[in-house]
């Protein structure tokens, strides 16, 4: 599958915590599993997404530090779980991200 799926990361500033757009790079973009939960008559789907991403060193931070880094793909916000550096080749990155906002 080609990296064709402009993606968009973005770091959070914690000095006014608030999301800055950090990179914008084209991914191969799949959908890892999926869950629906019922929860007091609403239905709540919880996607996971595989993100996978040429290696560059602006990228290095997000491989230890997910929680202050997001990608905004198709108007949704995925919130990054983990970073799959497949044996520290620093080649390409996997982002698994799970949908948070639509």
């Amino acid at each position: 599958m080609a990296m064709n799926k402009q993606i968009k990361i973005q770091k959070l500033n914690v000095n006014t915590e608030i999301w800055e757009d950090y990179y914008v790079c084209y991914a191969e973009v799949n959908k890892a599993s999926g869950k629906e939960y019922f929860n007091a008559r609403t239905n709540i789907t919880q996607n996971t997404y595989n993100f996978a991403v040429m290696y560059i060193r602006k990228l290095e931070d997000i491989i230890f530090n997910t929680n202050q880094y997001r990608i905004s793909y198709r108007n949704n916000i995925f919130d990054i779980k983990n970073v799959d550096d497949k044996q520290e080749k620093r080649i390409k990155l996997t982002l698994v991200a799970e949908c948070i906002a639509i």
